[in-house]
């Protein structure tokens, strides 16, 4: 079967042959989660196969090696596989390997073997085992893909690139319909101090994370409630710090009800695939994931996710956020659930942002995305609505709804992600040391919040003591 690239993935690819055109031997083409990177570059794999070019691409988990794979043989391109559990077939020119078993390869695979490489995904490019396999086949052209264009902790990929790519950013693949449109909602929070914890590589340390998580009786009944509120009949995929985190939030959906299973990296390929299908066929609502589905996992029918580990990482956010993006029969939207406070930290996936080479500059307190939160139904909207679409909750200009009320609307942008955050907390404490209704309607008409805020949040509450048991 031919390919048919959309008009801006053939810009794309005529984009791409220029740079190699000009001598550029490494190149990064950057398009966001479903807008068709693997179509873009599986597509460049058949020309130059056709031409009698040896091609790799590599990628990095199992679910990438069956995806890619899926998607070559959709066009008519014999390949072989090189991972674990393959038999290898270095008689086609086209191969899928899996970046950690070529790794331990190399000394089959001569060093001028591929003319081309294709790194997927190719973020990642700093690690030990992309690294190797690149000097390796340092006479090879390299093509990376990435929907996020820099390492997890903000630095850029010039040291690995020559030169970028852009295709069309998330706001226009969404206008054009290549992407469904995002409901985000960011319900009350666990009362955790996320700038209080360490760091470990660049981000929040995993870890601790959950420890400070599962330390409150909202992990386990606080994702389901808000699952039941905004995404039920739906599936979801719900992402968390560790395999403990995600076994404990599953086992929260099936005690209430809601069929849901854990991904994670200890679990074999067959198991593994047969819960990724089983979330595209309904079989499963919820899949809760630790580090393993992030990226590359296409399942267009995913209506949701639920953000439940915290992240410095811009990059990671967009690869999660991703997930529950692509388009499908019947789907009008997606819904995304922080619990963690990402949204406030990293904005909207839509957000116009300036990717290069060089990677972002440490991010001043005053460049926090301007996000305001709905105190009616807690709904994540830009910091100029004045009517929530959600709720109709009908903002003032003479109050703040997500800082301080003694600022206006006006100067919300001006206020710290540090302060921002401070005072979310500081009302949210006042919230949850509220035990009666008569105490939320009293919060409610103080600050000025519709009069259904205050059931609102009672009736979360009842359904979280339910869910509990």
């Amino acid at each position: 079967m031919k390919v048919t690239l959309r008009n801006y993935q053939e810009t794309a690819v005529t984009s791409l042959r220029m740079e190699y055109m000009r001598g550029r031997k490494s190149v990064l083409f950057v398009l966001p989660t479903g807008g068709g990177k693997t179509v873009v570059f599986s597509y460049i794999t058949e020309r130059a196969a056709v031409l009698g070019n040896r091609v790799c691409i590599l990628v990095h988990r199992q679910e990438l090696v069956d995806q890619t794979s899926r998607t070559l043989q959709e066009i008519g391109v014999d390949h072989g596989i090189i991972a674990a559990g393959y038999r290898q077939d270095f008689s086609l020119g086209v191969q899928v390997a899996s970046v950690q078993t070529l790794a331990r390869r190399l000394h089959l695979v001569p060093a001028g073997f591929f003319q081309l490489i294709v790194m997927d995904e190719a973020h990642h490019a700093v690690a030990g085992s992309w690294a190797k396999v690149i000097a390796h086949y340092a006479d090879a052209k390299i093509l990376g893909v990435t929907a996020s264009p820099e390492r997890f902790d903000g630095r850029g990929l010039g040291d690995k690139f020559q030169a970028m790519v852009l295709g069309p950013d998330a706001a226009w693949l969404e206008s054009q319909g290549f992407l469904a449109p995002a409901r985000y909602f960011i319900p009350p929070g666990m009362g955790i101090d996320w700038n209080g914890l360490k760091h470990r590589g660049g981000d929040i340390d995993e870890r601790e994370a959950a420890r400070a998580i599962m330390a409150h009786r909202e992990a386990i009944a606080g994702p389901v409630t808000q699952y039941q509120a905004h995404l039920a009949g739906s599936t979801a995929i719900a992402f968390c710090c560790t395999v403990e985190h995600a076994q404990l939030v599953a086992r929260g959906f099936n005690e209430a009800g809601i069929t849901a299973a854990v991904l994670d990296g200890t679990l074999d390929r067959l198991t593994r695939r047969r819960r990724i299908e089983g979330l595209a066929t309904g079989e499963i609502q919820v899949l809760t994931s630790c580090q393993v589905i992030s990226e590359g996992t296409d399942v267009p029918s995913v209506g949701g996710c639920l953000l439940l580990r915290p992240t410095d990482s811009l990059s990671l956010y967009l690869q999660q956020v991703g997930r529950c993006l692509r388009p499908a029969p019947g789907k009008t939207h997606a819904v995304i659930l922080d619990m963690v406070g990402n949204v406030a930290k990293h904005g909207f996936h839509t957000d116009p942002r300036e990717w290069s080479l060089e990677g972002r500059k440490k991010r001043q307190a005053s460049s926090a995305p301007a996000i305001r939160e709905c105190p009616g139904c807690y709904a994540a909207l830009p910091a100029a609505t004045r009517v929530c679409p959600e709720c109709g909750h009908v903002f003032t200009t003479d109050t703040q709804d997500h800082g301080a009320e003694q600022l206006g609307t006006a100067l919300l942008v001006e206020v710290s992600e540090e302060e921002r955050h401070r005072i979310a907390a500081q009302k949210r404490r006042e919230v949850g040391k509220a035990r009666t209704l008569e105490e939320l309607e009293a919060i409610a008409a103080q600050r000025g919040y519709r009069p259904g805020w205050a059931h609102y949040v009672w009736q979360s509450r009842q359904a979280k003591r339910r869910a509990i048991g």
